[in-house]
Protein backbone atom coordinates (compact mmCIF):
# COMPACT_ATOMS: atom_id res chain seq x y z
CA UNK A 1 0.00 0.00 0.00
CA UNK A 2 2.88 2.26 0.77
CA UNK A 3 4.51 1.58 -2.28
CA UNK A 4 1.59 2.57 -4.29
CA UNK A 5 1.11 5.95 -2.16
CA UNK A 6 4.89 6.43 -3.22
CA UNK A 7 4.20 5.93 -6.95
CA UNK A 8 1.24 8.14 -7.12
CA UNK A 9 3.38 11.08 -5.44
CA UNK A 10 6.45 10.20 -7.66
CA UNK A 11 4.24 10.39 -10.37
CA UNK A 12 2.68 14.07 -9.63
CA UNK A 13 6.36 14.77 -9.33
CA UNK A 14 7.24 14.09 -12.49
CA UNK A 15 4.31 15.43 -13.99
CA UNK A 16 4.85 18.78 -12.39
CA UNK A 17 8.35 18.98 -13.65
CA UNK A 18 7.12 18.37 -16.92
CA UNK A 19 4.95 21.16 -17.00
CA UNK A 20 7.17 23.87 -15.28
CA UNK A 21 6.47 27.18 -16.90
CA UNK A 22 7.58 30.78 -15.19
CA UNK A 23 4.70 30.79 -12.63
CA UNK A 24 5.29 27.87 -11.28
CA UNK A 25 8.76 28.63 -10.66
CA UNK A 26 7.64 31.82 -8.88
CA UNK A 27 5.32 30.42 -6.89
CA UNK A 28 7.96 27.11 -5.85
CA UNK A 29 10.50 30.12 -4.79
CA UNK A 30 8.16 32.53 -3.62
CA UNK A 31 8.90 35.46 -5.79
CA UNK A 32 7.07 37.93 -7.09
CA UNK A 33 5.56 37.80 -10.28
CA UNK A 34 8.22 39.65 -12.93
CA UNK A 35 6.36 43.06 -15.00
CA UNK A 36 7.09 42.66 -18.42
CA UNK A 37 6.16 45.04 -20.53
CA UNK A 38 4.26 44.83 -24.26
CA UNK A 39 1.47 46.52 -26.21
CA UNK A 40 -0.75 46.32 -23.35
CA UNK A 41 1.75 46.94 -20.63
CA UNK A 42 4.13 49.49 -21.31
CA UNK A 43 7.49 49.96 -19.31
CA UNK A 44 7.83 51.89 -16.37
CA UNK A 45 10.91 53.54 -17.11
CA UNK A 46 13.23 54.09 -19.57
CA UNK A 47 17.77 54.22 -19.50
CA UNK A 48 18.35 57.65 -21.72
CA UNK A 49 22.06 58.13 -22.75
CA UNK A 50 23.23 62.39 -23.39
CA UNK A 51 26.04 64.45 -23.52
CA UNK A 52 26.10 66.54 -20.20
CA UNK A 53 25.83 70.41 -21.37
CA UNK A 54 28.51 71.39 -19.15
CA UNK A 55 31.78 68.78 -19.52
CA UNK A 56 30.52 66.83 -22.49
CA UNK A 57 30.86 63.31 -21.16
CA UNK A 58 28.28 60.63 -22.02
CA UNK A 59 26.08 60.02 -19.05
CA UNK A 60 22.62 58.02 -18.48
CA UNK A 61 20.05 57.94 -16.59
CA UNK A 62 16.49 56.19 -15.74
CA UNK A 63 13.58 58.15 -16.37
CA UNK A 64 10.22 57.12 -14.68
CA UNK A 65 7.46 56.77 -17.60
CA UNK A 66 4.32 56.17 -14.80
CA UNK A 67 3.80 59.86 -13.77
CA UNK A 68 3.11 61.30 -16.83
CA UNK A 69 4.98 64.05 -18.29
CA UNK A 70 7.59 66.26 -16.38
CA UNK A 71 10.57 68.16 -15.64
CA UNK A 72 13.51 67.51 -12.72
CA UNK A 73 16.86 68.30 -11.64
CA UNK A 74 19.99 65.85 -11.43
CA UNK A 75 22.89 66.24 -11.02
CA UNK A 76 25.36 65.27 -13.79
CA UNK A 77 27.42 62.21 -12.41
CA UNK A 78 31.11 63.36 -13.65
CA UNK A 79 30.82 66.95 -13.10
CA UNK A 80 27.95 67.06 -10.41
CA UNK A 81 26.50 70.32 -12.00
CA UNK A 82 22.64 70.69 -12.32
CA UNK A 83 20.65 69.46 -14.96
CA UNK A 84 17.06 69.55 -16.07
CA UNK A 85 15.61 66.93 -17.90
CA UNK A 86 12.33 66.99 -19.20
CA UNK A 87 10.15 63.91 -20.64
CA UNK A 88 6.55 64.05 -22.24
CA UNK A 89 4.90 60.65 -21.99
CA UNK A 90 2.27 59.98 -24.83
CA UNK A 91 -0.86 58.71 -24.66
CA UNK A 92 -0.25 54.97 -24.35
CA UNK A 93 2.76 55.91 -21.41
CA UNK A 94 5.56 55.34 -23.65
CA UNK A 95 8.35 58.33 -23.95
CA UNK A 96 7.62 60.43 -26.71
CA UNK A 97 10.43 62.91 -26.24
CA UNK A 98 12.98 64.29 -23.73
CA UNK A 99 15.70 67.31 -23.33
CA UNK A 100 18.59 67.80 -21.28
CA UNK A 101 19.70 71.82 -20.52
CA UNK A 102 21.97 73.15 -17.99
CA UNK A 103 19.59 74.22 -14.51
CA UNK A 104 22.20 76.99 -13.72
Amino acid sequence: MASSSKQSELDALKQALVAVDGQSVDRLYGLEPVYEPNANNPALSHYLEFLCPFCSECIGTSVELTGGSHSYIEDCQVCCQPLEISVEIGPNGALRSYSVQRAD
